[in-house]
């Protein structure tokens, strides 16, 4: 499930550098920060608190309420290094994580 998230976050952010009309990116923006919130609450379910932190940060950065006034040319280079992350992580992520899944405080 995570990985087909990431897939369609790679889409969705491969897809707003072409010219797409406004009503695209304010819907973008409510995908992203509904899919990025997931990957965030997946990763507190798996207790990794680094993947916590950087989607929490990432849908705080997409989140569609308080938008973040940055210059057009800071997002094509935001969206291009959330781009590769999610590739990176999709790539080294494990299949299914919850198959060893032990609390850390069971010890």
């Amino acid at each position: 499930m995570n990985q087909l998230v990431k897939l369609i976050l790679i889409g969705i952010l491969i897809l707003s550098f072409l010219k797409m009309p406004y009503f695209f990116y304010r819907l973008s923006s409510y995908a992203m920060f509904a899919g990025f919130g997931w990957l965030a609450y997946d990763a507190f379910q798996r207790r990794d608190h680094l993947d916590v932190k950087i989607f929490a940060v990432m849908a705080i950065l997409y989140n569609p309420f308080f938008h973040i006034p940055f210059p057009h040319f800071l997002w094509l280079i935001i969206n291009t290094l959330v781009i590769i992350g999610l590739i990176i992580n999709l790539l080294f992520s494990e299949e299914n994580p919850y198959d060893n899944f032990t609390k850390k405080d069971d010890c």
